[in-house]
């Protein structure tokens, strides 16, 4: 496994999302929510898109990915934090 959840990840890829019509561009940033482990191995991942007309400032969707389609973000800071 590349991942568990909780893990912090950014997109490697272009792709489509499952559940809209959106394209999410490749660099978006997510959060893993679920993993499936099996003969394919799999990760639900809420990622995060900019949406300004929103408090917060984003929407998100869920999608599936696999190993190939994301990196881990190697340093996280919470949204908001300050040093």
């Amino acid at each position: 496994m590349k991942a568990n959840e909780n893990d912090r990840v950014v997109t490697t890829i272009d792709m489509a999302a499952d559940f809209s019509d959106r394209i999410i561009p490749r660099g978006t940033h997510g959060t893993i929510v679920e993993c499936y482990r099996g003969s394919k191995v799999g990760y639900a991942v809420d990622l995060e898109l900019s949406d300004e007309t929103l408090v917060g400032g984003y929407s998100y969707e869920n999608v599936i990915l696999t190993e190939d389609q994301f990196e881990l973000e190697t340093e996280v800071a919470s949204p908001g934090a300050t040093d």
